[in-house]
């Protein structure tokens, strides 16, 4: 297997952009409410937003666009998201 093929899949690198995303904007949204920063925030789970949501969409998504919407694996990533939702 090789690695750097693996950093090159834009479907998992959409997946890991979502995920990190979410897991940063729960940050200020927490001291927002609270006035206090949570550092552990960043690498628990859970929580508003879904970083597990937000990975699964975003990976549905970009197979959407790559693959077409219309393609067999765009519908397989979306119910995944679905239950994941």
């Amino acid at each position: 297997m090789n690695l750097g093929a693996l950093f090159q899949n834009k479907v998992l690198i959409a997946g890991l952009i979502a995920w990190l995303m979410a897991q940063i904007i729960k940050m200020p949204l927490n001291y927002f409410y609270t006035r206090k920063w949570n550092w552990a925030l960043l690498l628990t789970t859970g929580g508003m937003p879904s970083s597990h949501s937000s990975c699964t969409m975003g990976m549905a998504v970009s197979v959407g666009l790559i693959e077409g919407f219309n393609s067999v694996s765009f519908a397989i990533a979306l119910c995944l998201a679905f239950i994941v939702m």
